[in-house]
């Protein structure tokens, strides 16, 4: 393969996860913040709905205020220490902190294919949730890139929110994985020709839980890449799971567990082999044009 065709390999794969619902059981904030303040759970998003009805609120920045401007937070403010040691208090599904990860590199390694067309795997979260708690999970390390909503901290207090992620500007941080552009610097409104880009979506699965995910499921599958729904274990499948795999928003659902003989599981496992398969194929018909140049 010449260097032009090595530098463009396109031979990583991106697995891309939405964190409550799809990781977790529960939400993050609910799980961390309310519990260690006391909140109740069904006051504090009724009056973040108000917000939205009474005010035209867009939900995630009506829930961001409040966790600045709430009196409770008003009293004791939320810090960049605090959120980080509430991470520790995050719920994950079965096998998700127990070798899931490390698994999945070790079924990797254990294929041939991989090892002669030097194919890695990349994990990514996209989340509305709070990038403070997700920095601090016990799993982070697994991670290339974390997406989520940040606050800009002054004097240790959060006086803004400086990012805000929501169903559907969740598809701009696909792109900047498609396109190598993972800082929020770097602008991703220029074009970029198919075979530049660091990881198509052909080479992307896209894992959620839920109608907030359809953007992006959507945007993955109509660009080539995969999408799997998942649901809580303990519960029957949900309506909006079996609508998403009969629209075509998805093409697999399965419960939320990541251990290795689950549906889920195997169902990757099988995800990830069509996508080596089309990674050896590219590569074998770029050796060949490689070789039809030279030759000519």
């Amino acid at each position: 393969m010449s260097k032009e065709s090595e530098k463009n390999a396109q031979n990583i794969i991106a697995i891309v996860y939405d964190f409550d619902g799809t990781l977790s059981p529960g939400n993050m904030q609910e799980e961390t913040i309310f519990k260690a303040y006391g909140i109740d759970k069904k006051k504090f998003w009724a009056k973040s709905q108000s917000m939205v009805t009474r005010k035209g609120y867009e939900k995630t920045l009506a829930y961001l205020k409040l966790l600045i401007d709430d009196p409770v937070f008003k009293k004791r403010p939320l810090t960049k220490h605090k959120l980080r040691e509430l991470a520790k208090q995050v719920p994950y599904y079965p096998g998700v902190n127990e070798g899931y990860f490390d698994q999945l590199n070790e079924f990797l390694r254990s294929l041939p294919e991989v090892h002669e067309t030097g194919i890695t795997l990349e994990h990514y979260i996209i989340s509305s949730g709070l990038q403070e708690i997700l920095d601090g999970v016990s799993i982070r390390k697994y991670f290339k890139k974390i997406y989520a909503c940040e606050y800009d901290f002054q004097r240790g207090r959060p006086i803004f929110p400086k990012l805000v992620i929501n169903d559907t500007n969740k598809t701009q941080f696909l792109f900047r994985i498609n396109k190598g552009k993972l800082k929020l610097s770097e602008s991703i409104n220029e074009h970029m020709p198919e075979r530049e880009r660091r990881i198509p979506f052909r080479n992307m699965i896209y894992v959620g839980d839920g109608i907030t995910d359809v953007p992006s499921m959507t945007v993955t599958q109509k660009a080539g890449g995969n999408a799997i729904a998942v649901y809580d274990p303990a519960r029957r499948v949900p309506r909006a799971v079996k609508a998403m795999v009969a629209e075509h928003r998805a093409e697999h659902f399965a419960p939320a567990d990541f251990r290795s003989q689950s549906l889920f599981v195997k169902i990757l496992r099988q995800t990830l082999k069509k996508i080596i398969a089309s990674i050896v194929y590219r590569s074998s018909a770029e050796r060949s044009s490689d070789w039809v140049r030279r030759h000519m």
